[in-house]
């Protein structure tokens, strides 16, 4: 394709090889640019990126209010920033973002009748798809003229995907391609972005790099402890998921555990605020019990031990497949992560408690009741008022 993307274009689609090509020659060597106001005031716009790609609610806006060559700068940052703080789930978090981020441009670049789109030079071809979409969806190995995809592919992107209308059953596969519907080309593009982000992450960053930002990645990660306080709150261990219901009953009736169930385990109830020695002290049970070695095993997968990487609990996907997906009810269909099945549970349990607000009784047409005026005290010939 004779097409070259604009800087516009590039700085809303950072990920394109183009993209940084294109920012090669504006900013000097990473270790350099930390060093000077340029690289702080990129390195804050990173941290913003980071920090909204952990937020329950995104905003993202289609006009950016910085040059294109920032927007590209701040998201090599962000992903370099991330890799030093070594936490999957905050790669998971990053390349979700990035991809939600793809597909809002997409849809958004020629406008609608009560927004302005932010590529007024945007030329669409007879299948309404613009020359950048075209070529982005290239770059990731998506043919928006078709109207299917190889199976390896497909398989690949919609993995996380839990609509009934993306399931292989559902589907018609011949001669090894899967049919896709036009409308649906954009979405299962945004997951093939997602799917290679994630899989580029964490980018190997020299140890003086990540020495230099270290103040900013540990801001990144309070700020993540404290996204995970608020969405899991106190610890509810009846809302646990079946898997990790049955990992716990194991422990307790003095079964050993495979080294993918402790490392499951281990990892869930870490994420919802359980600190190490309530964590080794679950282990207590198992026959082959023995403190040290269970204090070093716990202290590695959580990250307090040498290495500093906190592992993330496996999806649901990697349960199955180790064999740790057990009891599985209804709410399990409607998740792809036991740590999505906690926070759905818990929040259903919260409002199950919460009392029921009941309105003061009305009087009888053509009479008025007694109302409380204060502690033993009545007031008649009052209108009935509910209390505050």
């Amino acid at each position: 394709m004779d097409y070259s993307p604009s800087a516009k274009e590039l700085s809303h689609f950072p990920f394109l090889k183009k993209a940084q090509d294109h920012i090669k020659k504006s900013f000097p060597p990473i270790d350099q640019l930390l060093k000077e106001e340029k690289g702080a005031f990129l390195t804050g716009l990173a941290v913003k990126r980071i920090n909204q790609a952990l937020a329950s609610k995104k905003t993202i806006a289609a006009h950016f209010q910085h040059r294109d060559d920032e927007e590209i700068a701040c998201y090599v940052l962000a992903r370099i920033i991330v890799s030093c703080v070594q936490d999957k789930q905050l790669y998971d978090r990053l390349a979700r973002y990035e991809a939600e981020r793809a597909y809002y441009f997409l849809n958004a670049e020629t406008g609608s009748d009560s927004e302005t789109g932010w590529n007024e030079h945007a030329v669409l071809d007879d299948e309404h798809n613009s020359r950048i979409a075209t070529y982005l969806a290239a770059e990731f190995r998506i043919d928006l003229s078709r109207d299917r995809m190889p199976l390896a592919d497909y398989v690949e992107i919609v993995s996380v995907l839990h609509e009934d209308r993306f399931k292989l059953v559902n589907r018609r596969v011949k001669n090894g391609l899967v049919e896709i519907k036009k409308e649906e080309l954009l979405q299962l593009l945004r997951e093939r972005i997602r799917v290679i982000l994630r899989r580029d992450l964490p980018y190997h960053v020299p140890k003086a790099i990540c020495q230099q930002l270290a103040p900013v990645a540990e801001s990144i990660k309070v700020e993540y402890q404290q996204q995970m306080l608020q969405q899991f709150g106190s610890i509810e261990e009846s809302a646990f998921p079946p898997c990790m219901q049955a990992l716990i009953t194991a422990l307790t009736s003095g079964t050993n555990l495979t080294h993918a169930g402790r490392f499951a385990l281990t990892t869930f109830v870490h994420t919802v605020g359980m600190d190490v020695p309530a964590i080794a002290q679950l282990y207590a049970r198992s026959p082959d019990f023995d403190p040290e070695k269970t204090m070093y095993q716990v202290e590695h997968i959580t990250g307090r031990g040498g290495s500093g990487t906190e592992y993330t609990a496996p999806a649901c996907a990697a349960m199955r497949t180790t064999g740790l997906c057990v009891h599985h009810d209804a709410l399990c269909e409607k998740v792809n992560h036991p740590l999505s099945y906690y926070k759905v549970k818990k929040r259903d349990m919260a409002k199950m408690k919460k009392p029921v607000k009941t309105e003061p009784a009305k009087p009888e047409p053509g009479k008025t009741g007694p109302v409380n005026a204060g502690p033993g005290k009545t007031k008649k010939n009052d209108p009935a008022v509910p209390p505050t």
